[in-house]
């Protein structure tokens, strides 16, 4: 594993820059009690996230009364939306986030954020911990968000990175297993950020580049 060349850095950000102390079972079982009470069939909600569970299910139900289906969806997202609003009040980077940022953008290199997260709950946290991004996209700014690689590509058109171009690289750094996959599905070098061993293990095992355990780690990999 080398220092290899890039022109933008994009972050996730719940358990990358900062960590939203969010108790996702719960958030889960809230969101599936609400599509419950709405008579919508589980077996319909294939999708892994609690946000997409809730297009689903109002999807299914618009075909019956448009009405209830928003109703559904208005509920169950303000489940979500409220939680992440409550843990982004006390939310703290790692004392190394800001100067790492700070150091990319020295270096040249384009720094953008890519979360699941609201606008709301990012400037939330933001506006007690400023950080130097180039762009923010959130799921405010998508209709698709990720693991599906239309959120990252917003993000690097808006950077003007193109991702296919091999003259330069761009990189994704997250802690989840999806925030590899995506990376790979568009070309962009996958950085893990891992918890603890099992989850270093983990995301090398889907592909990631690199594994770091500390944000600062990062500026050693990475040549403007």
């Amino acid at each position: 594993m080398g220092v290899f060349k890039v022109e933008a850095v994009l972050f996730d950000f719940d358990g990358t820059l900062v960590t939203l102390e969010i108790d996702f079972t719960l958030m889960r079982n809230r969101v599936n009690e609400v599509i419950a009470s709405f008579g919508v069939p589980s077996h319909i909600l294939t999708a892994p996230f609690s946000w997409e569970r809730i297009e689903q299910a109002a999807s299914w139900l618009a075909q019956f009364d448009i009405k209830k289906a928003k109703d559904l969806e208005r509920v169950a997202k303000g489940i979500i939306v409220e939680m992440e609003d409550e843990a982004a009040k006390i939310a703290e980077p790692p004392k190394d986030v800001l100067p790492t940022l700070q150091t990319l953008k020295a270096k040249g290199i384009k720094v953008g954020l890519v979360t699941r997260n609201s606008m709301n709950a990012v400037k939330t946290v933001l506006s007690r911990h400023p950080l130097p991004f180039d762009v923010i996209v959130t799921r405010d700014h998508v209709h698709l968000l990720k693991p599906n690689p239309e959120h990252l590509l917003f993000a690097l058109k808006r950077l003007n990175v193109n991702p296919y171009c091999r003259q330069f690289c761009a990189t994704f750094v997250g802690d989840h297993l999806s925030d590899i996959q995506v990376a790979l599905k568009i070309g962009l070098v996958p950085i893990g950020i891992a918890q603890d061993e099992l989850s270093r293990q983990n995301l090398q095992r889907a592909g990631a580049f690199a594994v770091i355990m500390r944000l600062c780690e990062l500026v050693h990999l990475l040549q403007a």
